[in-house]
This record gives structure tokens, C-alpha cells and sequence, in this order.
């Protein structure tokens, strides 16, 4: 049987197989959502996922390696950029994708990691990376558009970060694991009102 090593630079033995990925990064986020993170331990992301320890520390050899590749999968998820031809419509389409991928567990996840980040410097990193600044770097494109198109931008992209995420986790955090009542048409339109002004158009066309 090949030998499998742990904690050296290089392993021997069969090369850690691809497809296991989705099911260790699938057992972070189950681990994460249902325990909390004090409860996420390599031996029982193994045990959930199915494979053995020394496999699953030829990749993953400890909580931070677990939680950068859950944080990878949720910052991929992020999509690609889509020009509805406004700054509303783009907003909501952006709320829409929110509502789709942070529902659930997902969600959940996100509430046990933002809790967590507030004492730990790392796992603040890993939430900064896999929720703000996708975000972000979202909005930065959809108000630069918004601003050639002349249309009223009243923030800037970090701001509007801010605000979305924000709203996203607090509902995330209010409205249970399910994800019910996430990111309701009340959200959405202040969300729209505190970036893109009370309407959205041309700068000639704005109330004085």
C-alpha cells in the first residue's frame, strides 16, 4: 500500500484526488454551520467527508488550509459581471445573486466565521476576502459604469460594501439558517436609495 506522510513539505504516494475537494469543502461548511468554529476539527471533517485523516492532511493540515478552500468556493460563486443597462437594475441583480448563495448553509457559515473573526486576525482575513472584497470589487464596476453612463451615484464601492454585506448578515442572522426573508424588496430598495440616490437616471434629470 503506498505510504501516505503527513506534515512534510512533499508527500508520497498517490497524489490527493481532485474530486474529494467539493466533499471536504462540503463537510467545512455542514462542520462550521451546525457546530460553530471551535467545533471544526480535521478529524471530524474527515470522518463527515468520508476519508481518512492522513488524506485529508496531505492538503489540508489544519482549520486554516479547511477554511480557505471553503472561503475559495464562496468567493467563486461571486458572478460574473452583468450590465442589466442601470445602476438599479444592476443592484438588484446583484441582491438577487445574495439571496441565492447565502441562503442556508452557506449563511450560516457566514454568521459563525464573522463571530469568530472578531477574536481571531485570520479568520477576519478569510471573511474580508470571501465576502467584502468580491463585493466590493463588484460594485467598483457597476458604480464606474453608472458614473459614465451619467446616471447619480451618491457612494463609493467600499461604502457600498459596507452596506450590503451588512444587511445580507444581519438578515442572515435574524431570519434563521434557512435563509427565509433574506434580502426582502424593502431591503433592496434602501439598499438602492443609499447608493444609487432616491432614482437612478441622468445628473440632468435630477430633483433640485
Amino acid at each position: 500500500m503506498p505510504e501516505e506522510t503527513v506534515g512534510s513539505g512533499r508527500s508520497r504516494g498517490r497524489p490527493v484526488n481532485a474530486d474529494l475537494t467539493p466533499a471536504i469543502v462540503e463537510a467545512v461548511l455542514f462542520l462550521l454551520a451546525e457546530g460553530g468554529y471551535a467545533q471544526l476539527t480535521t478529524a471530524a471533517v474527515a470522518k463527515r467527508a468520508g476519508v481518512s485523516t492522513a488524506t485529508l492532511y496531505r492538503r489540508w493540515p489544519s482549520k486554516r488550509e479547511l477554511l480557505l478552500s471553503a472561503a475559495e468556493q464562496i468567493a467563486a460563486s461571486e458572478p460574473a459581471d452583468i450590465d442589466t443597462g442601470s445602476t438599479e437594475g444592476d443592484l438588484r441583480e446583484l441582491c438577487a445573486h445574495k439571496r441565492r448563495v447565502l441562503s442556508g448553509q452557506v449563511g450560516a457559515t457566514l454568521i459563525t466565521l464573522v463571530g469568530e473573526s472578531v477574536h481571531d486576525p485570520e479568520v477576519a482575513a478569510i471573511v474580508r476576502t470571501t465576502v467584502f472584497d468580491p463585493t466590493r470589487d463588484h460594485l467598483a464596476v457597476i458604480l464606474r459604469r453608472a458614473e459614465a453612463r451619467g446616471e447619480h451615484v451618491v457612494t463609493d464601492a467600499t461604502a457600498a460594501a459596507g452596506l450590503v454585506v451588512g444587511v445580507v448578515l444581519a438578515r442572515i442572522a435574524f431570519s434563521g439558517r434557512d435563509g427565509a426573508g433574506l434580502l426582502p424588496e424593502a431591503d433592496v430598495m434602501l439598499l438602492i436609495q443609499a447608493i444609487a440616490g432616491a432614482r437612478s437616471g441622468p445628473r440632468g434629470a435630477r430633483r433640485r
